[in-house]
């Protein structure tokens, strides 16, 4: 989230998030590890928010889904928070609302649920 304030942070977010997730496997001798990303609940798809958008794309870049990184195909998923975000930025940690924080560990448990099961 801090890294929204910064434009050098913004613009390595994914670099810097592909080689987290690397990292992790690595460390935890799990290459195959499934991995789940949430973006920023304030940050829309269609922001003008350089910064943010630049992160939110980053975060989004490395769903399996997605052809850009082919090998995170059935192992790293992206939750698109922003329909579930009932108010404030994540900074002001959604303005403590119980709902967005179980809507979002909801829908990040259902997207390992499928990439556990292989969808």
């Amino acid at each position: 989230d801090k890294d929204r304030y910064n434009a050098g942070h913004a613009t390595r977010y994914e670099q810097n998030l592909v080689h987290l997730i690397k990292t992790l496997r690595k460390e935890f001798n799990a290459p195959e590890a499934k991995v789940v990303v949430a973006t920023l609940g304030q940050t829309a798809k269609d922001s003008t928010e350089e910064n943010e958008k630049l992160i939110l794309d980053a975060q989004l870049a490395v769903d399996g889904r997605t052809d850009k990184y082919p090998k995170y195909k059935g192992n790293v998923s992206t939750v698109y928070t922003h329909p579930l975000s009932q108010g404030g930025a994540s900074n002001s940690h959604y303005n403590g609302n119980a709902q967005t924080y179980m809507d979002i560990g909801l829908a990040m448990g259902q997207a390992m649920v499928e990439l556990l099961k292989g969808k």
